[in-house]
């Protein structure tokens, strides 16, 4: 009798997990991972690979291939930004999403991004810009799909410069620690600490925080040489009114300093004036008349 209960039970269990497997992992229990389990712990693809790397960087991390097994982040990133569709570290689920991963530790290019990822999943020097290392290209990525507005192009910009261009420093030089050892050509490190990478975000940034403060200044967009010709325009009107005030105070200056002996002490009042006027007029990119 306990044997017929058994077999029951057991032919009770294949079946729920047979259709636990044919609707795709949803029933609690059936041992087949649902989608969303899937999507937040796809399977590695070389285990003993990640195993290898701990043990020789000292930094445990899962590596995905997201084209193989979507994850939350290839899911969710490239609807934000066209840089989603790039390889990732995730810190944390301590997941590296690597397209067309291998494994195989045999491709120098595979292997420096092996190491670089795993950077990102270093606890070691961990800053406040390893919580935000990817803000830069999020906010830049949404701003470029609500057509750029001012407040997100400006928080993207300096967030590039900020978050994601010194958190690309700190895995670039994690990089180049096993350069050597791993036999892949090693970022260049500036002496400053920074990287070739950041180099290039933080230029980015720049562009896009200053184009995002110029529009500010300039809201309508108004080319640059006009703008530069009706600011010289200005100032010349502006300079000719300092000039005439100029041209007729200095003939009564000369004729009275002409007379003195010494300089008094209204001249030198005088003086005193008719040089900043003079200086005025040098501001506004005008030469003086005298």
């Amino acid at each position: 009798m306990p044997d017929l209960f058994q077999n029951f039970l057991n032919r009770v269990g294949q079946s729920y997990r047979e259709a636990d497997k044919r609707l795709g992992g949803w029933l609690p229990g059936g041992g087949t991972a649902s989608p969303v389990t899937r999507a937040v712990l796809p399977p590695q693809v070389a285990p003993a690979r990640s195993k290898e790397l701990e043990k020789i960087t000292g930094v445990k991390g899962r590596i995905i291939d997201p084209q193989k097994t979507p994850s939350l982040v290839s899911t969710i990133a490239p609807v934000f930004s066209a840089w989603g569709t790039n390889d990732y570290a995730n810190p944390l689920l301590g997941e590296i999403g690597m397209s067309n991963y291998q494994g195989t530790g045999k491709s120098p290019y595979e292997v420096r991004t092996e190491v670089h990822e795993l950077g990102h999943l270093n606890p070691a020097d961990k800053k406040y810009y390893s919580y935000g290392g990817v803000a830069g290209r999020f906010l830049t990525g949404v701003s470029e799909r609500l057509g750029k507005p001012m407040p997100l192009e400006l928080a993207g910009g300096l967030a590039l410069k900020y978050l994601d261009a010194p958190e690309e420093d700190r895995a670039e030089r994690f990089a180049a620690r096993f350069a050597q050892q791993l036999n892949y050509p090693a970022p260049e490190i500036t002496s400053q600490g920074t990287s070739l990478y950041g180099d290039m975000l933080r230029k980015q940034g720049n562009q896009i925080s200053e184009k995002a403060i110029g529009s500010v200044i300039n809201p309508f967009g108004i080319p640059e040489k006009i703008i530069n010709k009706t600011t010289q325009l200005i100032n010349q009107q502006r300079a000719a009114s300092l000039q005439q005030e100029l041209s007729r105070a200095l003939p009564r200056y000369r004729q009275r300093f002409a007379n003195e002996a010494e300089p008094s002490t209204e001249n030198l009042k005088q003086s005193e004036r008719l040089n900043n006027l003079a200086r005025q007029i040098e501001a506004l990119g005008v030469e003086p008349k005298y």
